[in-house]
C-alpha cells in the first residue's frame, strides 16, 4: 500500500524485514465462532452464534486511547512552547533546564501516538516530521545558517521533530554548558528551535482535530478487508512494534542489520541518559493498546485485541493472548535490566542489548503471524528479514 511504501522509503536507513502469511478464510467452528464485522451486537438475531463487536472495540480504542493520547501530547507540547518562550525571554540556566525537561515530557507523550500512523497522520507524513533519527546535523546547521528551508521537503524530515530539538538542546558533546551557550550566543539557533517546536504543535493539533472530527465515521469501518480502518489499525500496530520499536530502538543501534553496532542510531542519543526511559514509555503504550487500557484511567478497560483473541479462542487451555502478554512482560524485564544510556549499555555489554532485541523479535512472531492468523487479518506491508 502507498502508506507503507512511503514509510519504507524514509526508513530504509534503519530497518528491513519480510514475512508472508496465508490468506485463508476463517471458517466458523466451535473453536472459532463467527466474528461480527459490522453489526454492533454480541449475538445475532437467532442467538445461535456469538459474535464479536468490532465496532465497540474501535470505539473504545479511539475514545479511550487514541484521542486522550493526542490530548496529552498536545498539552505537553503547549508546555514545551511556553517553556521555550520563557527561556527565550530570560536566558537562565534554570529556564534552560526546564526547557529540557519539557522536551522529555513531550517526547514521552509522543511515544503513545506514534503507532497511529493512519488517516491525517499518514497523509501529512506526521511520523516523518516528528521522529526521524539519527538527526542530519549537517542539514540542521545549513538550515540554521541560511534561514531558508522547506520543512515539507522530505530531505528535511531528519532535520526537524523531537530528535532535532534534542540535538539543539543537548548538542553533540557531553558538556551541558555547550548546549545553553550555543542557544544564548546565536539567535539563529533559537529561531530554528522555536520553528521546530511550533511545527510539532501545529501538526499535532491538525491530526488530533481530525481524529475528533472523523471518529464517528472511523469506527464504522470494521470489515475484514485490506482497506478497512480496523484491519489497517491492527497492521499499523504490528508495523510499529516491528519497525518503530523493535528495529529502530534496538535492532539498528545493536548492529542487527549491519556489520557492527551503530550507537549513534539510538533514540535519545544526544541527551545521553533517556534512551531506556523513552523505550519503556513506548512499551507502556503498546501494552495499553493491546490490552485495552484507558489512557486517562488505568482501572478502566475495554474491548481490545486481547479480548478479541480471547473471544475467538474461547475454551482453549492455552490462550494466545496470554502468551503475548507473557512475552511483553519478558520484554519489559529485559529493557529494565539495561543501562539508562543505550550507548553506554552497548559499550559495556552488547550481548545484553541483543538479548533484548531477541525477546522483542519473538513477540513479533506471535503478533504478526499467530495473532493475525487467528484474527484472519492479512499483513498489508512487506519487509525483508524473514521472521
Amino acid at each position: 500500500m502507498l502508506r507503507k511504501n512511503v514509510w519504507i522509503v524514509f526508513t530504509f536507513l534503519v530497518l528491513g524485514c519480510q514475512v508472508s502469511d496465508d490468506d485463508a478464510n476463517l471458517v466458523p467452528t466451535e473453536e472459532n465462532p463467527i466474528v461480527n464485522s459490522e453489526v454492533g451486537t454480541d449475538q445475532d438475531t437467532s442467538d445461535s452464534k456469538k459474535t464479536f463487536d468490532r465496532q465497540e472495540m474501535l470505539t473504545f480504542i479511539v475514545n479511550q486511547i487514541i484521542i486522550p493520547s493526542f490530548n496529552n501530547l498536545e498539552v505537553n507540547l503547549g508546555e514545551l512552547k511556553s517553556s521555550f518562550d520563557l527561556f527565550n525571554a530570560d536566558l537562565t540556566d534554570e529556564n534552560f533546564e526546564d526547557l529540557r525537561n519539557q522536551w522529555l515530557n513531550s517526547y514521552k507523550a509522543w511515544q503513545h501516538v506514534e503507532m497511529f500512523n493512519i488517516g491525517k497522520a499518514m497523509e501529512e507524513y506526521y511520523v516523518f516530521k516528528s521522529n526521524i533519527y539519527p538527526v542530519d546535523t549537517v542539514r540542521v546547521k545549513s538550515n540554521i545558517e541560511s534561514g531558508a528551508y522547506d520543512l515539507e521537503n522530505p530531505n528535511n524530515y531528519s532535520a526537524q521533530g523531537f530528535p532535532t530539538i534534542e540535538y539543539l538542546l543537548f548538542g553533540p558533546d557531553d558538556d551541558p554548558s555547550k548546549g545553553i551557550n550555543q542557544l544564548k550566543d546565536n539567535i539563529k539557533y533559537r529561531d530554528y528551535l522555536k520553528t521546530m517546536i511550533e511545527s510539532l504543535v501545529s501538526h499535532t493539533k491538525a491530526v488530533k482535530e481530525d481524529w475528533v472530527r472523523t471518529k464517528e465515521e472511523f469506527v464504522l469501518s470494521t470489515e475484514n478487508t485490506a482497506s478497512s480502518n480496523l484491519n489497517m489499525m491492527v497492521n499499523d500496530f504490528i508495523y510499529y512494534f516491528e519497525k518503530g520499536f523493535r528495529a529502530n530502538k534496538f535492532g539498528i543501534p545493536a548492529g542487527v542489520f549491519s556489520p557492527a553496532a551503530l550507537p549513534d542510531r539510538v533514540e535519545g542519543y544526544y541527551s545521553k541518559i533517556y534512551s531506556k526511559e523513552i523505550a519503556m514509555e513506548a512499551l507502556s503504550s503498546i501494552k495499553k493498546f493491546y490490552n485495552g487500557i484507558s489512557v486517562e484511567n488505568k482501572d478502566v478497560t475495554g474491548p481490545s485485541l486481547k479480548s478479541y483473541l480471547n473471544f475467538i479462542e474461547s475454551g482453549k487451555d492455552h490462550l494466545l493472548s496470554d502468551q503475548i502478554n507473557e512475552k511483553l512482560n519478558v520484554v519489559e524485564n529485559s529493557i529494565n535490566a539495561l543501562d539508562q544510556s543505550f550507548v553506554r549499555q552497548m559499550d559495556s555489554d552488547l550481548t545484553l542489548f541483543l538479548k533484548t532485541y531477541d525477546n522483542i523479535q519473538s513477540t513479533v512472531v506471535l503478533l504478526k503471524v499467530d495473532m493475525l492468523q487467528v484474527l484472519n487479518i492479512s499483513v498489508d506491508y512487506a519487509d525483508a528479514d524473514g521472521d
